[in-house]
């Protein structure tokens, strides 16, 4: 009799393995390649938001160094501008064209001029302090500019004497000649004492101040 012959796929199941067994052997390294990848995303992702965070302070601290810079070179630039403007600004104050008017100091100017220069009459009316406007704006700041309107009178001998009596007057505070009429007297020439020529002057007393008059 003839012997049977064994089954060709009894034997290549028990020979070779299945797609199972080849799952089950690749599993183990699957897992830890995943793994790796893993961790390697996470590394990457906290490199990235590490690199990030030290972006945004650099550019803080760079925004903060100009500011800084801003403020040192602001400040130095005040420096210079007071070094440049101060002496002018205490000499302006002095020559009483800053602050608060002085009228006192005008009236007393006159009654001296009228007394050196031996004016032969000297009389003067003032009128309220008001607010200026200018033609062309200025940046004063908080400074204001306002005038008060002296109108003058006096009795001269000579034409030069009116002359003196306003380069005299600067002495005592800043203004500017709004109009000014000189004519001759009925005195005869020869007379002593007595004017010979009349002078009126409108003059306008310039003062900066804060606030409103």
């Amino acid at each position: 009799m003839a012997k049977p012959k064994p089954a060709r796929g009894k034997q290549a199941d028990a020979s070779t393995p299945g797609w199972r067994d080849e799952l089950d052997l690749i599993g183990a390294p699957a897992r830890l390649c995943a793994g790796v990848l893993l961790g390697a995303a996470l590394l990457v992702g906290a490199a990235s938001w590490h690199a990030a965070q030290q972006a945004g302070e650099l550019a803080q601290a760079a925004r903060v160094r100009a500011a800084a810079s801003s403020r040192f070179q602001n400040v130095e630039s005040e420096k210079q501008d007071i070094a440049i403007y101060q002496p002018r600004f205490v000499e302006l104050q002095a020559g009483g064209l800053i602050g608060d008017e002085n009228r006192l100091a005008w009236i007393e100017a006159i009654k001296a001029i009228q007394g050196n220069r031996k004016l032969i009459s000297a009389s003067y009316e003032i009128e309220p302090q008001q607010a200026l406007v200018l033609a062309s704006p200025m940046a004063l700041g908080d400074y204001q500019l306002r005038g008060s309107r002296m109108r003058v009178e006096l009795g001269l001998v000579h034409e030069l004497d009116l002359f003196h009596f306003i380069d005299d007057l600067r002495g005592a505070g800043r203004f500017t000649v709004q109009d000014c009429k000189m004519k001759r007297t009925d005195a005869p020439a020869e007379s002593v004492g007595v004017a010979r020529l009349s002078a009126n002057c409108t003059l306008v007393f310039l003062t900066l101040a804060k606030g409103t008059p």
